[in-house]
This record gives structure tokens, sequence and C-alpha cells, in this order.
């Protein structure tokens, strides 16, 4: 306990899955946490953590989709406890869709969520970290930003755009301390995933077909990505700038 002691961070999409579990870890290490989220808390693992500890947490609605949004989020961490030392850009949607089906405004709409939303904490977050003599920046991709999936263009291409972001933010602001890597999840059970499941005709055999992709026969859970973002955002891993850190049971190896 204690690797986040005294820093603050903004992590959005922080109010359920992924998200919730990185603002629970945050705090429970010490951190000070921002959710910046579209949707209040709904993660009954995080509301519990909340209402132990309300000191802190601190919740402003936020679509990652309206620059606005994300700014505010940044300036409440200014405002509410003076600094910011970490953000985790979480908030994402799955946008089914082949190349050939998806709509213009779909594929507009998962890559403003998706990606233009990363560029708004990077752009929002460096100048309140430079302050704070540095930061690190952790940002959410996917193994599909790693490697193709079919029916899910506008999402493998959203996700790699935030793996090249991520690297091209590591080596421009090295020099001023701030540190930018990418984390790329496989099958993780979140909302999202049960929505996919739910969207098809047949949710099991959906269920059963995404469990088969990771060599490691199960799904992953939302705190096996967390500690990784705890890991990140920690002095423990000072040295680690523009890294891909993959943690999806192996998809990627195979």
């Amino acid at each position: 306990m204690g690797r986040l002691a005294g820093k603050v961070a903004v992590i959005t999409g922080g109010a359920s899955g992924i998200g919730a579990a990185c603002s629970r870890l945050f705090a429970q290490e010490g951190a000070k946490v921002v959710i910046a989220d579209i949707q209040e808390p709904t993660d009954p693992a995080l509301a519990g953590a909340i209402k132990a500890n309300e000191a802190s947490f601190a919740f402003i609605k936020t679509d990652v989709m309206k620059e606005e949004d994300v700014a505010a989020a940044i300036a409440l961490a200014e405002s509410r406890w003076g600094r910011l030392d970490a953000t985790v850009a979480c908030a994402g949607v799955s946008g089914q869709g082949s190349d050939v089906s998806l709509s213009q405004d779909e594929w507009d709409t998962i890559m403003a969520i998706n990606a233009r939303g990363v560029f708004f904490v990077h752009k929002h977050a460096i100048p309140a970290m430079l302050k704070s003599g540095g930061g690190s920046i952790t940002n959410i991709s996917s193994a599909y930003g790693m490697i193709g999936a079919a029916g899910f263009a506008a999402y493998c291409a959203s996700k790699g755009a935030v793996r090249l972001l991520t690297k091209s933010t590591a080596i421009e602001h090295a020099r001023e301390g701030i540190r930018c890597n990418s984390i790329h999840p496989g099958v993780i059970e979140t909302p999202m995933l049960h929505a996919i499941y739910d969207g098809t005709d047949d949710p099991e055999a959906t269920r059963q077909l995404f469990e088969a992709q990771q060599p490691s026969g199960r799904t992953g859970r939302p705190d096996d990505i967390a500690w990784g973002c705890v890991y990140l955002a920690s002095d423990e891993a000072a040295f680690v700038n523009g890294a891909e850190l993959s943690i999806d049971g192996g998809i990627v190896a195979g």
C-alpha cells in the first residue's frame, strides 16, 4: 500500500469496468482521484470505496468527445488538490462493424471517443503536469491496437491511433519529466464486453468465441489491468516511457 501516496490522478471512464478498478486501486494506494465519466460510478466495489473514503475521490460528468469537459476534469484535480501527477485514459467504446458496413457517423463516433478523447487528455494534462514537475500518462489501448480483428475496423483503427499517439507524446515530453505508456488489454470482463455478447444472436456462443482467443483459457478481470496502471503511475516505473504493456492473457504473443 502507499505506492501512489501524495499523487493526484484523473481517470477518464473511471466509473465502471477497467476505469472503476483503476479509480479504486489508485485511491487504495494513496492517490487522490478525479473520476471523469459520462455516468456516475456504477461499480459496486468502487461505490463502496468512495463511501469508505470520500476525501480521496471527486466525480465530474465528462464526455471525452468534448474538449471543454476533459479540460474541466483536469482543472478539478488542480483546484481540489493543487496538482496533477497521473492520468489514465480509459473511456472507450467497442464499436463493432467491418470496413464496408460501418457508417460514417459510426466511424466518427468511435474515433472521437477512443482516439480524440485521449488526445484531449494529453493536451490538457501535460501543462498541468509540468507545473508539478512531471507526471505519468497511461492510455488504455487494446490487444486489437496491435493486431487486427475482423468486425472491429474502427475499433482497431482507434486503438492503433492511441498506441502511436502514446509513443509520440513519450518522445516529445521525455525531457520534461513526463512519461507516456499504453496498456493493451485482452478480453476483459467488463460491461462493454457483456454488451458485445448481448448484442449478438447467441450471447453464449459469442462468449465462448472470445474466451477461445485467450491462450490462458479465461477472460481477464478489470483489476488485472488496473494493477498495470498503478505500476505505470508509480515511481517504480520512473524509467518506463513509450512502452506497450500487453495484459492480454497471451493474445498478442500468439
